[in-house]
């Protein structure tokens, strides 16, 4: 009897040693902790990739808004903000002074108006803000002498501007107008 239970208390003492070989509550404790770093490693890639993707896609949309979409709404800016932000327009590079010269000697002075870009002509100043839909384009016009930070909009539909129309005191005609600028001829009355 002594011998059967001597084998049995030493098949018991094995087990346990077995079992805590196998089991060490410090090594599963460590693995727990190796495990969860590879699990937040996993999230924050994740994450990080997530982040990046978004503020791609948020730019590539912003940039194909401001490209085929742009602002046609002045009404959403303070004219004091064009007014300050809009530098002096220069006359176009392309026209010889000789030639606007004898232009204007023959009556027949053109404008180049670019988008949101401020021009002088006489006593007034034009600011071309582009089309509408595709029969009508704005113009915003200044007179300094009644008020140098009103703008006053106008909508001018293109069959008629291409006949002739009256801005400040003239008279005008539409040679072509796109969506980044407005060419006009001034016509002297008869």
């Amino acid at each position: 009897m002594t011998n059967r239970r001597n084998s049995f208390l030493i098949q018991l003492k094995s087990l346990k040693d077995k079992r805590y070989f196998y089991y060490n509550p410090l090594t599963a404790l460590i693995q727990k902790i190796i495990l969860m770093d590879k699990i937040r490693r996993k999230k924050w890639y994740s994450f990080t990739a997530y982040v990046l993707a978004f503020m791609g896609v948020w730019t590539l949309l912003l940039y194909l808004a401001e490209t085929y979409f742009p602002n046609q709404s002045p009404t959403q800016y303070s004219n004091r903000g064009d007014r300050t932000s809009v530098r002096p327009s220069q006359s176009p590079g392309r026209q010889n002074l000789l030639q606007a010269d004898s232009a204007k000697i023959a009556g027949q002075e053109k404008l180049f108006l670019l988008l949101d870009r401020k021009h002088s002509t006489g006593k007034s100043e034009f600011i071309y803000r582009g089309l509408v839909g595709q029969s009508e384009f704005r113009i915003d016009v200044i007179v300094p002498e009644l008020d140098p930070l009103a703008a006053y909009p106008y909508r001018i539909k293109i069959s008629e501007a291409k006949k002739s129309f009256r801005l400040a005191n003239r008279n005008y005609q539409l040679i072509a107008a796109r969506k980044g600028a407005l060419h006009l001829r001034i016509i002297n009355p008869k």
